[in-house]
């Protein structure tokens, strides 16, 4: 199995539960789970910020994904090493 589509079924499916987690406290008057569903949804977004260089080497087919991932878990919370990684997922060797 290919680890994006995977992957993307995880997020879709973690999507829905915040969804659902916001629905069911509003309609049930329980701000603790409407707490929940937004930690949740901030979570799911800011994760796609920080890995939004790994998963754009994925898709590009980067040769240097290996690099990218590891500067990308390492350093991708500070704003410097971000933008390296995302440089080097969008370099183009062709055009050397």
């Amino acid at each position: 199995m290919k680890p994006l589509p995977l992957l993307r079924n995880l997020l879709f499916a973690l999507l829905l539960l915040a969804i659902a987690l916001w629905c069911y406290g509003n309609w049930r008057q329980q701000p603790q789970l409407v707490d929940i569903a937004l930690y949740l949804g901030d979570a799911l977004v800011m994760a796609g910020a920080y890995l939004l260089p790994t998963v754009t080497a994925a898709l590009v087919k980067s040769p240097r994904l290996k690099r990218i991932v590891l500067l990308n878990l390492l350093g991708g919370w500070l704003i410097l090493p971000w933008i390296v990684a995302m440089g080097l997922a969008l370099k183009r060797d062709d055009l050397a």
